[in-house]
């Protein structure tokens, strides 16, 4: 029995029956009393009792790792504080601590019969306690759910109790499921749906749990991702609807050919061909879908690409707009189509009336001409479109692609921020300490452009991190691998390692030649390997690189690509003929509209001027690249301009006026009071400023920020803290 003081008994009372708690009858002095897997708890006003309320620390033992984190959710739900978020031990166990709403501390533990020890003197215990019955949990489940508690409070209970549950439990497993994967949970949601598939299930509903739940295991460790493919299997197995078969299949193809086995997800690609042959929008549909997955095998893909091509010459109608755009997007990459011939393309597609089966696909594949095309506009619509419409598994492939070009649309507008924000939505952890990313099965694109984003912003060692916990798996081969070792290459060559970053970017060159890429609008490896080059004190090689990638990016006709090819083969050249080739990227790459690939160029043309003795012009030139790399955040950028200054005899710069950080105290409580709604006149009246002062704040805050809209203070101060003032 634990017995705590209470200074609110009713309020307590309610908080551990909204727990699901089996209460007692309560006693005449005014305890109340409840009942939890053999644990009595008492509560009584804090006056009658020897300890003071909150100064004991009680806890809840659980059955497995992850049911600390459902009871941790489940007790925040409730009204509890978390005191320490669920974490591993390095002796094995996983436990979190929190508090009631009177402070009193719960440590939510698991620990493994491994952990027992002899201390004190104590023998350990013969054998492991016996689980938690049944019942309780199983009547606090039936008492949340009359009471309106939340899904996911009530489904912890049904997880818990295990066995069958009320008429009720699947819809309520399946909502909390979908939430928890929705608010980025992905063990918890896996946890909801096990618990699901225990309850009896007609063939046709259980193949969708099956599918859902296969695609998020197939994301998690290498135990839950082997469980993940059976799953899928069972579900493609099961009688239901072809439109469910094709879900399954896709979702189960993906997640092999991650882990190397493209040739046998290829097989049940072909099973699932002959078995649509009646239905004509199912057939192109897989076939789309097995373009993209055999994208995993440099071989494979070539193979599908050679097989569409055919299909497309031998059927009498027009092939459907996925095989159209795919087959675009090959010709785009292999030099065959201009960047205004795969815009086109990507705009026909979209206007046609698109089947439900391939329409993620013709989106994703059409976005991304549009991003390569650099019409960055026509690339978002479509990747909304796509993400708002899906409704297959997250791993599906075309859903996968349509991640990968927004995030890629990101770093090319610099918006490194916003990427990072994002990363934590879709699984790819960044920040210390960094864990392998459970990116959708393995994808390794998500995973390079936040590598970029961290090391842009100056947070290389992050990003270094974040690299070294890449699990190769089967990767090598594919798209996203290639585009993974051209992240990992920019990052050493920021880190002072141009001999590591040439290595990696010429691996990414052999692999993007074996699938028969030349245009540099995928990975122009070869601007960044002429740098390395360079570095190494190889100007001739840096040159034959540079000049490579320059005429294959004049093929291509876009400013962004033909600037960076210039902007690299001026600063291999050197001299007043480099001078000159720079003084071209810059003057393009104004046009362009993506600053990161402006700052580069303007930093080089700052350079080649200091070493032609014209210090007044590059004094402008690199104060022009300081402000962009400033109001984008690149801190990478920052220093290495800021350096270059001071090469050309600038006066040391102040401390940079950029950033939450920056902001006074009155331009961070205005800041506060426009990201709450309130409009100008009711900040002054508020805070008793005139008016103008409001506006001149709100002004120097928007600069300082790197914000346009009001709209876009609350997401900017969250994601950078300012500083409190000492």
């Amino acid at each position: 029995m634990v017995t705590l003081g209470a200074r609110d008994v009713p309020g307590l009372r309610r908080f551990y029956r909204a727990l699901g708690w089996a209460e007692l009858p309560g006693g005449d002095d005014g305890r109340v009393g409840f009942l939890l897997a053999g644990v009595l708890l008492v509560l009584r006003p804090a006056a009658g009792t020897d300890g003071a309320a909150g100064g004991a620390m009680l806890t809840c033992t659980v059955t497995g790792p992850r049911q600390v984190d459902s009871a941790c959710v489940a007790a925040v739900a409730a009204g509890a504080t978390v005191l320490a978020e669920p974490a591993d031990h390095p002796e094995g166990g996983r436990s979190a601590c929190v508090a009631d709403p009177e402070g009193n501390r719960w440590e939510i533990a698991w620990a493994p019969l491994a952990r027992w020890r002899t201390e004190g003197g104590q023998a350990p215990p013969a054998a492991p306690a016996a689980p938690a019955p049944a019942e309780p949990h199983r009547a606090g489940a039936e008492l949340l759910h009359d009471h309106g508690a939340s899904d996911e409070v009530v489904a912890a209970q049904l997880v818990a109790a295990g066995g069958n549950g009320p008429g009720w439990a699947v819809e309520t497993l399946l909502c909390a499921a979908r939430t928890a994967r929705r608010e980025g949970r992905p063990e918890q949601a896996v946890d909801f749906l096990r618990r699901a598939l225990a309850e009896p299930l007609p063939p046709a509903r259980r193949g969708g749990v099956l599918t859902e739940l296969g695609s998020l295991e197939v994301t998690l460790g290498p135990a839950d991702r082997a469980l993940g493919v059976r799953h899928l299997a069972e579900s493609v197995r099961l009688e239901q609807s072809d439109v469910s078969v094709f879900k399954a299949a896709n979702a189960l193809g993906t997640a092999l050919a991650a882990r190397g086995q493209t040739s046998v997800a290829l097989e049940v690609m072909e099973e699932l061909a002959e078995r649509f042959t009646g239905h004509p929008e199912l057939a192109w549909a897989v076939q789309v879908a097995a373009a993209l997955i055999a994208s995993h095998d440099g071989h494979s893909w070539l193979e599908t690409v050679d097989r569409l091509r055919r299909l497309a010459a031998t059927t009498p109608a027009r092939p459907a707009p996925a095989v159209r755009v795919l087959l675009a997007e090959f010709d785009s990459t292999s030099g065959r189509l201009s960047a205004a011939e795969a815009a086109a393309v990507a705009r026909e597609v979209t206007v046609e009336p698109l089947d439900p089966f391939s329409r993620t696909y013709v989106l994703a594949s059409a976005a991304t001409l549009a991003q390569w095309a650099d019409e960055l506009a026509l690339a978002d619509r479509l990747v909304t479109e796509g993400l708002t419409g899906h409704r297959g598994p997250l791993v599906d492939p075309g859903y996968q692609s349509l991640l990968s070009v927004h995030a890629e649309s990101l770093v090319m507008r610099g918006r490194y921020r916003e990427l990072l924000e994002a990363c934590h939505g879709w699984g790819v952890l960044v920040g210390p300490p960094a864990r392998p990313a459970p990116s959708g099965v393995g994808n390794a694109h998500l995973v390079a452009q936040a590598v970029i984003a961290l090391t842009e912003t100056g947070r290389a060692a992050e990003a270094r991190r974040l690299a070294d916990s890449v699990v190769v798996d089967g990767s090598h081969g594919s798209w996203e691998w290639n585009e993974f070792l051209y992240a990992r290459g920019l990052l050493s060559l920021a880190e002072g390692d141009p001999a590591g970053a040439l290595d990696d970017l010429s691996e990414c060159g052999r692999g993007q030649v074996a699938r028969q890429v030349t245009s540099p609008v995928v990975t122009p490896w070869r601007s960044a390997a002429a740098d390395c080059q360079l570095l190494l004190g190889r100007p001739a090689a840096a040159v034959a690189l540079a000049t490579e990638e320059l005429a294959a990016a004049r093929r291509w006709g876009t400013p962004r690509c033909v600037g960076r090819a210039l902007r690299a083969l001026g600063t291999a050249t050197g001299g007043r003929a480099g001078l000159a080739t720079v003084e071209q990227a810059v003057a393009l790459l104004r046009t362009a509209g993506t600053d990161p690939e402006l700052i580069a160029a303007l930093a080089a043309h700052g350079r080649l001027l200091v070493a032609a003795g014209h210090l007044t012009a590059a004094r402008g030139a690199l104060r022009e690249a300081a402000r962009h790399a400033e109001r984008i955040g690149a801190g990478r950028w920052c220093a290495v301009v800021a350096a270059l200054l001071a090469a050309a005899g600038a006066r040391r710069a102040t401390a940079s006026q950029t950033g939450a950080h920056a902001l006074t105290g009155s331009e961070r409580r205005i800041c506060a009071l426009a990201a709450q709604g309130h409009s100008n006149p009711e900040i002054a009246a508020l805070l008793h400023l005139a008016l103008r002062t409001v506006e001149t704040h709100l002004t120097n805050s928007f600069r300082k920020l790197g914000v346009r809209r009001r709209t876009e203070l609350a997401g900017r101060l969250a994601a950078e803290p300012a500083v409190p003032d000492r």
